[in-house]
C-alpha cells in the first residue's frame, strides 16, 4: 500500500467519523412522557434456521420456549444444558426431580450420558424428546424395539383427547410436503400409552420408566413458530405442555443437538428467556451523552488506524464443522435382528425392502415406491454408476412374490448383497463398518445373586462372632463359611459375565478366571429355553444361562445372536 492510498483511507475514515458524529449528535427526538413508544412487530423472511430455542423466525422454537416456561409455577424456570460437565454439575447440586427436554431434527447424546439422565428419571424425574432420528446408540438405550412409518403430504390432522388438530408444513409461505413420522411396532420397559396420533399411528407416547416417565414426540415440525401463531398448533402444544409437570425445573438437554443445528442459546442462568427486557447497559449511557459518544467514535478511529497501518495480516481461522453421523448401518442391523427373531423370512424382506427404498430415496432423490416404467431405474442406474441390468436383478429379488420361496438364508444373503451396493456406491464406508465391529459389548450378571451372598456373608459373619463372645465352638466355622460367599459376592459384582470383541469371547468364571473362546472358532449356536449354548471347534462349548444375566444384558444378548445366526446363514 502505497502512502497516496494510506492518505486516502485515512482521510475517507475521517469523513466517516465526522458523518457519524453528525447523525447521532443531531436531530434527537424526545418521547412525550404521557406516550408510551410502540414497539415495532417482528417481521422475519428467515427460513434457513431451524429449531433455535429464542429464534423468533418462522422455524425458530422461541414461542414453545416461552410457553414452557408459562407452563410453569412461578418458582420453576427453564434453564439450559450445553455441556457434558453442567449435567454433571446439575445432577450433583440438585437431587430434586426435574423435566429434561429436547426439540429438534437429530437427536444424539454420549452412552454416559444419556444414562445419567435416565437414572434420574428412573428416580422420578420426566424426560421428553420430540425428534427426527436418533443416534443408533440412542434407540437401543430408550426403547426395546421400534419401527418407523410415515404419513407424506403437506398437512396431517393430530388427533388428541378426541380433538383434531390440523398441521401443515410451510416453507417460505407456500406448502410442501414432507413426511411425517410416526410409530410403529415399539415396546417399552414399562407400560407406554399413546397420548396423539394421526392417519392411525402413533406420534406422542408417555411410557413408565422407574418412578419417573420417558415421553418420545416423532414430529417435532409441529413446535415451530408458525405452528403456534394457528389456533391448532397453539392447542395441540398446550395438550402437549400440559403433559408435563408444573412443579418441576425444565432443563433443555442442547447438549444432545447435533452440529449442523447448533446456534446461539442465550437463556440466562435463571432461566429468563425473554429477549425483549429493557436494555440497561453502559452503552446506552454514552449513547445519551453527545460528549461521550464523540469520545467512543474517536476510540474506534484510533483503533482502526492502528489496525489499517500497524497490525498484520492474518488468515481467518474455518471453523471444523464435524460430519453427521451415519446411523444407517446399525439401525438396520437392529431392525433386522428384532424381525429374525419373529422367524417370519418374508415380513423381514418387506422390511429390508421398505428401509433400501427410503435410503435410495434420501440419498440419491429417486423414488423407487411410485414408479414409471422403467425411468426410476433408468436414473438410479445413472447416479450410482451401476449397470441397469445388475439393479433391476437386484430390484426383482426385494419384490418376489412368491413368499414360500423366501427363507433365512435368502433374505441374509440379500442383506449382504444390500450392503455391498451401499459401500460400492458411497452410501456406507469401509471405516463405519470396522468401528462398529470394534466396539467392545459387556454382559454383567444379575445384581441379586451376588447382593444375597454378601448380605448373607455379612450376616454369618456377625453370628459367628457372637457365637465365638459366647463361648459355642461353631462360631468358629461360620467364619470362613462367611467370608467365602463375601468374596463370592464381589466377585461376581466386579467382574463382567462376558466380553464380546471383533476377535474373542472372553468369559469369565465366578471365581473372577477368565476363558478366551475365538469368534473364528465358533460354528453354530442352540437357542434353549433357559440360554444359549455357542459350540466351537475341539468340541469347546460355551453355556450362557438367562438367569444369571441382567434383564437389560438379557436383551442385549438375544440381539447379538440373532446377529450370529445371520452370519452362520
Amino acid at each position: 500500500m502505497n502512502k497516496q492510498s494510506q492518505i486516502g483511507i485515512f482521510l475517507g475514515t475521517v469523513l466517516f467519523m465526522v458523518l457519524m458524529v453528525w447523525m447521532f449528535s443531531s436531530g434527537e427526538k424526545k418521547i412525550e412522557p404521557t406516550k408510551k413508544a410502540i414497539r415495532p412487530t417482528f417481521v422475519s423472511s428467515d427460513w434457513a434456521q431451524k429449531y433455535q430455542i429464542n429464534d423468533k423466525n418462522p422455524l425458530g422454537l422461541y414461542l414453545f420456549t416461552t410457553l414452557t416456561q408459562a407452563h410453569l409455577n412461578a418458582k420453576n424456570s427453564v434453564k439450559v444444558i450445553n455441556t457434558t460437565h453442567q449435567l454433571d454439575s446439575l445432577q450433583l447440586k440438585d437431587s430434586t426431580d426435574k423435566t429434561y427436554l429436547f426439540v429438534g431434527k437429530d437427536f444424539g447424546m454420549d452412552i454416559p450420558d444419556l444414562d445419567s439422565v435416565l437414572s434420574d428419571v428412573r428416580r422420578g424425574s420426566r424426560l421428553f424428546i420430540s425428534f427426527d432420528n436418533l443416534f443408533d446408540e440412542n434407540y437401543l438405550q430408550l426403547f426395546d424395539s421400534v419401527d418407523f412409518q410415515f404419513d407424506y403430504g403437506h398437512e396431517i390432522n393430530i388427533y388428541a383427547s378426541g380433538k383434531s388438530h390440523n398441521t401443515i408444513n410451510i416453507i417460505q409461505n407456500d406448502t410442501v410436503a414432507i413426511k411425517w413420522w410416526a410409530f410403529g411396532d415399539y415396546s417399552f420397559q414399562g407400560k407406554s400409552e399413546e397420548l396423539s396420533t394421526f392417519m392411525e399411528m402413533p406420534n406422542f407416547i408417555k411410557a413408565e420408566y422407574g418412578e419417573g416417565y420417558l415421553y418420545v414426540h416423532s414430529t417435532p415440525n409441529a413446535f415451530f413458530n408458525y405452528q403456534l401463531k394457528r389456533k391448532s398448533g397453539f392447542q395441540y402444544t398446550a395438550f402437549v405442555l400440559n403433559q408435563l409437570p408444573k412443579g418441576q425445573d425444565v432443563h433443555l438437554l442442547e447438549l444432545g443437538r447435533l452440529p449442523d443445528d447448533m446456534g446461539d442459546y442465550n437463556i440466562d442462568e435463571e432461566g429468563d428467556t425473554d429477549s425483549t427486557k429493557e436494555d440497561t447497559s453502559l452503552l446506552q449511557l454514552i449513547f445519551k451523552e453527545p460528549n461521550l459518544l464523540i469520545a467512543l467514535l474517536l476510540c474506534i478511529l484510533g483503533l482502526l488506524l492502528f489496525v489499517i497501518f500497524r497490525s498484520k495480516r492474518t488468515r481467518p481461522v474455518v471453523p471444523f464443522i464435524p460430519k453427521k453421523k451415519n446411523m444407517t448401518l446399525a439401525f438396520a442391523e437392529t431392525i433386522t435382528s428384532i424381525y429374525l427373531s419373529k422367524r417370519n423370512p418374508y415380513g423381514l424382506l418387506q422390511v429390508q425392502r421398505k428401509n433400501f427404498y427410503d435410503t435410495v430415496h434420501r440419498h440419491f432423490f429417486v423414488d423407487l415406491h411410485h414408479r414409471d416404467g422403467d425411468r426410476e431405474l433408468q436414473i438410479l442406474s445413472e447416479k450410482s454408476n451401476t449397470p441397469i441390468e445388475e439393479i433391476k436383478r437386484f430390484i426383482s429379488k426385494f419384490e418376489t412374490k412368491e413368499a414360500s420361496s423366501v427363507s433365512e438364508e435368502y433374505v441374509a444373503n440379500l442383506a449382504k448383497e444390500k450392503q455391498a451396493f451401499y459401500r460400492r456406491v458411497g452410501i456406507i464406508s469401509d471405516k463405519l463398518i470396522e468401528r462398529l465391529q470394534l466396539r467392545e459389548l459387556i454382559f454383567k450378571r444379575t445384581m441379586w445373586i451376588p447382593s444375597l451372598m454378601i448380605f448373607f456373608g455379612i450376616g454369618i459373619i456377625i453370628f459367628g462372632l457372637r457365637f465365638l463372645t459366647d463361648s459355642i465352638g461353631i462360631g468358629i466355622v461360620m467364619w470362613p463359611i462367611g467370608i467365602v460367599l463375601l468374596i463370592l459376592g464381589v466377585l461376581r459384582l466386579s467382574n463382567p459375565y462376558l466380553t464380546v470383541t471383533k476377535e474373542d469371547l472372553t468369559y469369565y468364571s465366578v471365581l473372577g478366571r477368565k476363558t478366551i473362546y475365538k469368534r473364528s472358532e465358533l460354528h453354530s449356536t442352540e437357542i434353549r429355553g433357559s440360554g444359549v449354548v455357542m459350540n466351537f471347534n475341539n468340541n469347546k462349548q460355551l453355556i450362557i444361562n438367562y438367569w444369571d444375566l441382567s434383564a437389560f444384558d438379557r436383551k442385549q444378548f438375544e440381539r447379538f445372536v440373532s446377529r450370529l445366526h445371520i452370519q452362520e446363514l
